[in-house]
């Protein structure tokens, strides 16, 4: 009697803690993911000042092709132990020349005009890289 009055709650222990194991995944939530709510203006000005960042190191600029909108900003860093520069080649827009830009050092420009613009290290000529400027 006494060995099934352990036995009985011993087992229904156990039944509990099998069943809570296998419950499985709980649910997913239901209805239409919650976003910030942006206005066509914020998006535009966010847009406008979007910025991007380009890394010259190795002798090449990483990434070499990069997009921004119009009035976008890219930013190039020198991480390599000499000089580069960021000369243009062809392409819409004015002057695109930051003469040496020194080991550690950076360089910004913004764009205003959409289209393609090649550029080019004219200290390494093979280190070329490429901005598409979009009309967003």
């Amino acid at each position: 009697m006494i060995a099934r009055s352990i036995v009985i709650p011993l087992c229904s222990a156990l039944a509990l803690t099998v069943t809570a194991c296998n419950a499985g995944p709980e649910p997913a939530p239901t209805g239409p993911p919650t976003t910030p709510t942006v206005s066509k203006t914020e998006r535009e000005e966010q847009k406008a000042g979007e910025a991007v960042e380009v890394v010259m190191e190795n002798t090449k600029y990483v990434p070499m092709a990069v997009s921004v909108p119009v009035g976008g900003t890219i930013t190039w860093t020198n991480e390599d132990d000499f000089p580069h520069t960021v000369t243009k080649q062809s392409g819409p827009g004015p002057e695109l020349d930051s003469g040496d830009i020194e080991a550690g050092g950076t360089f910004e420009q913004t764009f205003g005009d959409a289209g393609t613009i090649d550029y080019v290290c004219t200290i390494h000529p093979s280190q070329t890289g490429t901005i598409t400027v979009e009309q967003r």
